[in-house]
């Protein structure tokens, strides 16, 4: 089934936007948009927030952005401090819309990344990514290459309502089996995400969606209970429930919310430790093994991921948020030498929110790795 959408050429004078920080589930450093608007059309997508500012109709307007590819290259090459860090294709659409098929905006970005060596991590409902297989495979040789299948529910029917114009969820499953045979070095996992109460958060929804993805070599599974319901998506999703066999589940979904942009601690605790419990029986990792650059920023981003990692842990567990944790892994991301400089110099505890039990933490790590007789320049590690 296809969206009958309108397709408009427009040209941008940017492609790439580079975040503050990375972010800290997926390792994105950059973002780029291939395309503006969706026409995969699920109804409970945060894409349609005022927050982002689409002045379209989201998902009956598809916006095709003419020359990214060139205006990419043209950035990337102008550029003098722009270091290969790991992109995020999509974010407010998905990259393997249908439109991809035609226009293959997507595809021509990803030549560009692979010409410069940068790793790319893709999130996305479509089983077209398949066509891309080999060159995400050459990206996974030379740099690293990450697709996460965003996959909610195993139920066919409820799918094709929530997610009316994506693949199927038995397509993206197969679709992680076929990108595992054909591209091993790719890591490939699911998106389970969000996981909306009610409708998703049942017992057998979640154990399954674990089990058909562990059974189809799934590498992770990153997961998120609830959603968003804000401004114009909230009023949206609302809507769609309220006209749909799914309507009696709205009075309870609305309580839960009261009101509020995200459900209750509580309630989320709940469905953390139900998902952790499955994780573990079916041994399948929760986090994405992030991709680590041969520059000076190698002991950066280990001990990044290693506090991240160590924080994210801590909440799915406690329902806490460890901010010292949080922002030291943050904001090693943006130190502009080699983090075993500054162990050698002893001045761990001058890093930011670096306090006694982070550098009692780290400081062993790093005097013990191999690297830690070296000069670590910008130039090293090459």
């Amino acid at each position: 089934m296809v969206n009958e959408v309108r397709i408009i050429y427009k040209e941008y004078k940017t492609a790439l936007n580079k975040l503050k920080y990375p972010d800290s589930w997926f390792w994105g450093r950059y973002t780029i948009n291939p395309y503006s608007g969706c026409a995969h059309a699920c109804i409970y997508c945060d894409a349609r927030s005022d927050r982002y500012y689409l002045d379209q109709d989201f998902e009956n307007e598809v916006i095709v952005k003419i020359d990214i590819d060139k205006n990419l290259e043209t950035r990337i090459k102008n550029a003098r401090s722009l270091l290969p860090d790991v992109v995020a294709p999509g974010g407010v659409n998905d990259a393997y819309q249908p439109i991809e098929l035609e226009q293959k905006n997507t595809y021509k970005i990803l030549k560009i990344f692979q010409k410069y060596k940068f790793p790319i991590n893709i999130a996305t409902k479509s089983s077209l990514i398949k066509r891309d297989i080999s060159l995400l495979h050459e990206i996974a040789n030379d740099t690293w290459c990450t697709v996460g299948f965003s996959i909610t529910t195993t139920d066919e029917e409820l799918a094709s309502f929530l997610e009316p114009y994506s693949s199927p969820p038995k397509d993206r499953l197969k679709a992680i089996k076929e990108i595992k045979e054909k591209g091993p070095q790719i890591q490939v996992g699911t998106y389970f995400m969000p996981i909306i109460p009610y409708l998703e958060d049942n017992d057998e929804n979640l154990e399954d969606v674990i089990k058909q993805s562990k059974k189809n070599g799934a590498d992770f599974i990153l997961f998120s209970p609830g959603l968003t319901l804000r401004d114009s998506q909230a009023l949206f999703f609302i809507n769609k429930i309220k006209n749909s066999s799914y309507k009696n589940v709205l009075p309870s979904l609305l309580d839960l919310f009261k009101g509020k942009t995200y459900p209750p601690t509580n309630y989320v605790k709940k469905v953390h430790s139900k998902l952790l419990k499955l994780c573990k029986d079916y041994d399948i990792p929760i986090r994405i093994k992030r991709w680590i650059p041969k520059d000076y920023r190698k002991w950066n981003y280990k001990i990044s991921e290693l506090l991240l990692n160590k924080e994210y842990t801590e909440f799915v567990t406690t329902g806490k948020s460890n901010n010292n944790l949080k922002w030291a892994g943050l904001n090693l991301n943006n130190l502009t030498e080699s983090i075993i400089e500054v162990s050698k110099r002893d001045e761990l505890s001058k890093l930011p929110n670096f306090n006694s039990e982070i550098v009692q933490l780290v400081d062993p790590i790093l005097k013990n790795s191999k690297d830690y007789s070296l000069k670590t320049g910008i130039e090293d590690f090459l």
